[in-house]
């Protein structure tokens, strides 16, 4: 009697597995397509775009935040500082320390006290130099 309980048991279970291998082994295999289906073509991946060193660590820097990304004062969050006076790149005479290369260079690096221009101590010498070059590229 209880070997006659293991076969029913056993059976039962191959009852159960036998669709679920089947299953297993459907979800596996290529679908089919019909011949009237046209294959999906991916797009071309969009084309590499280059921004010269100088721009991008403006950018990269958050420079363009509050200056904008052409240094006229009026970058993306201009709003939250409507306190302050933010230069304008465009107009030398809102430079607080002077347009001229060092004078740009020494405000990046060290800041610029009681403003919210902080110090990009932590920015290489060329990094610091090609944000000098595009801001006076700004310059009119």
């Amino acid at each position: 009697m209880i070997k006659q309980k293991i076969s029913v048991c056993n059976r039962y279970k191959m009852k159960i597995r036998l669709p679920l291998v089947f299953l297993i082994v459907l979800s596996f295999l290529p679908s089919c397509s019909s011949e009237n289906e046209t294959p999906k073509i991916e797009p071309p991946p969009p084309p590499a775009v280059s921004v010269p060193f100088p721009e991008a660590m403006y950018v990269q820097n958050g420079c363009a935040s509050c200056h904008g990304m052409g240094g006229n004062g009026r970058g993306t969050r201009t709003q939250l500082l409507s306190n302050s006076r933010i230069p304008n790149f465009q107009d030398k005479s809102t430079y607080l320390y002077g347009s001229s290369k060092e004078a740009i260079a020494k405000s990046i690096k060290n800041g610029i006290p009681g403003t919210y221009m902080k110090a990009y101590s932590h920015m290489r010498k060329t990094e610091i130099e090609a944000v000098t070059e595009y801001i006076q590229k700004m310059q009119k």
